[in-house]
């Protein structure tokens, strides 16, 4: 990968993190306004399902930023961009739309398919 790819990349990574700091600050906003209005016991159920979803939402946006923060330092390592498990390049349009892939396409679909064996020898 280019220096000017990895330029790209990294400032792409950051952006998405920012975007995720923004959400966050929203997120917590929105939590603290569900407590502050809770007039009667149907509308605090109504209300508790949605600090649910809020906190949901949260833990995905944390995981997310957890990964950003590894491409980033594979950036840095001169690891961004190489599948993790078979070594091969991840393609330019995989990372363009998924800047934080650690699997190549191939790699990916064989893990998802273990992941589904298994699901359905727990069913």
């Amino acid at each position: 990968m280019t220096h000017d790819q990895l330029f790209v990349f990294r400032n792409l990574l950051h952006g998405l993190m920012d975007q995720i700091r923004d959400k966050g600050t929203a997120t917590a906003e929105a939590i603290s306004e569900i407590y502050q209005a809770c007039p009667d016991l149907n509308d605090r159920a109504s209300l508790e399902s949605d600090r649910h979803m809020l906190i949901l939402i949260g833990q995905r946006e944390r995981n997310l930023a957890r990964q950003i923060l590894a491409a980033l330092s594979r950036i840095d390592d001169g690891s961004y961009g190489v599948c993790q498990e078979c070594g091969e390049q991840i393609p330019l349009k995989r990372l363009e739309i998924h800047p934080t892939s650690t699997l190549c396409v191939c790699c990916q679909q064989e893990r998802e398919r273990e992941s589904a064996m298994g699901a359905l020898a727990w069913a």
